[in-house]
């Protein structure tokens, strides 16, 4: 699906150095990483948001800036950590992931197909008709996501799209998602979390650290290296372990 062609980028400072990645069609992807490490500019170069300073990315064999703005829109979805300030309904945002595929002033059957699909599988369905400025910051981010899959791309880009979500609803999108068959990348916090996807991606000091298979087991040694911690020295936390 994607393939990342020694790719480098920095703002004041290097972020990302000779990032090389195949990214297979229809898996899963988590990123983790300390903070600052690269992992949401990864996802906006994934997204044709930013350029690498150096490098190339392929996506579906070509060039991703062989692209316009809405063929890429057709094939790649991004949930960010964006902040809505205007006053639309739930509705009136999720209903903005099919603009892309629009061919009418108004929506096909189709279009209002998915939209209602979306708003069900991020459980919206009993306030759709609520304005966003009203949500919790879970209720916004599952907004979001339902954006995201109304939009219906074979490629889904997740910038910590579950942070503010409770177990429940973590579970069930991901669930969801996952039975989708599509490319899915997603950087997350939560270890726990990342392990569910087929592959993840460690990033580290501006580069991947490794990538490990669901089903390759990882050492609390590899951890604690990765992470620069020792959890022996925590006398407070007692019985903690990273995964």
């Amino acid at each position: 699906m994607y393939k990342l062609n020694n790719i480098s980028f920095s703002y004041t400072k290097p972020i990302l150095e000779n990032i090389t990645l195949n990214i297979q069609k229809d898996k899963f992807y988590s990123i983790v990483g300390p903070n600052g490490v690269g992992k949401t500019t990864l996802l906006l170069l994934l997204a044709g948001l930013l350029k690498p300073k150096s490098g190339n990315i392929l996506l579906e064999n070509k060039p991703i800036d062989f692209y316009s703005k809405k063929q890429l829109a057709k094939k790649i979805s991004l949930v960010s950590q964006e902040r809505i300030f205007f006053d639309y309904t739930v509705y009136e945002i999720v209903s903005m992931g099919r603009y892309p595929h629009k061919k009418r002033f108004y929506f096909s059957i189709q279009d209002c197909i998915k939209i209602d699909q979306a708003i069900e599988i991020c459980g919206l369905s009993h306030f759709k008709n609520e304005s966003i400025l009203k949500l919790s910051s879970g209720e916004y981010q599952r907004v979001l996501i339902a954006r995201s899959l109304a939009q219906d791309t074979p490629v889904l880009l997740l910038d910590e799209a579950f942070s503010n979500l409770d177990l429940k609803y973590i579970l069930t999108i991901l669930d969801a998602l996952i039975s989708l068959n599509k490319t899915i990348i997603s950087v997350f916090h939560d270890l726990r979390l990342a392990r569910l996807a087929d592959y993840t991606i460690f990033l580290k000091n501006a580069k991947i650290y490794k990538i490990i298979s669901k089903s390759e087991p990882i050492s609390p040694v590899f951890l604690e290296q990765f992470y620069e911690i020792e959890t022996s020295q925590f006398y407070n936390i007692k019985n903690f372990t990273l995964i």
